[in-house]
């Protein structure tokens, strides 16, 4: 059994699960069964292992709403390679690359990912700051070579300028004497 609910459907799923409409079977989570009935931004959720959730949408990325008698408030908003988190335990944002994220306030979520292999926590915040000075440094390089090169550029385009100019005004001088 694989995952059908891939984001990209090019790639191969890692997890071991199957996903219906109303059932979700797992390696690690076993059977769940969930049945979601919607109306005008009120929502209904009953599922087998968490029991019955109601919410309601408060805007565009932001719910709340009470499950098992246990209030919730989930906020979550993207922009660029940051993702900002907003529970009723407070906030927290992320910033992603391609070799997964780091929580910028609670490093312990972060996540990392080289040769197929994920590493969460702890490790996974270490590696992040590693891979991100790495990054860092190599995007310095690039940015001080492109400085360069346009001040070699604008330098050999002035020098340029000025003999084109020099040699222009003497050929003109020589024809008003001639």
């Amino acid at each position: 059994m694989s995952s059908t609910n891939s984001k990209d459907k090019d790639k191969p799923s890692k997890r071991i699960e199957y996903r219906g409409k109303n059932v979700r079977v797992s390696r690690t989570g076993g059977v769940s069964a969930t049945k979601t009935f919607k109306g005008d931004g009120i929502g209904a959720t009953i599922n087998t292992k968490h029991g019955l959730r109601l919410h309601k949408r408060l805007f565009k990325g932001a719910r709340m709403g009470f499950q098992n008698g246990n209030f919730q408030f989930i906020g979550r908003y993207k922009s660029g390679p940051f993702n900002f988190n907003v529970s009723k335990n407070g906030l927290s944002t992320s910033l992603k690359n391609k070799r997964g994220s780091y929580n910028i306030f609670k490093p312990n979520y972060s996540s990392f990912k080289l040769g197929g292999v994920q590493v969460r926590g702890k490790n996974a915040a270490t590696f992040q700051m590693i891979y991100m000075v790495i990054i860092l440094f190599v995007n310095f390089i690039k940015v001080f070579w492109h400085i360069f090169i346009s001040f070699l550029w604008f330098g050999f385009l002035s020098i340029k300028w000025i003999v084109d100019f020099t040699i222009g005004f003497f050929k003109g001088f020589k024809e008003i004497d001639s």
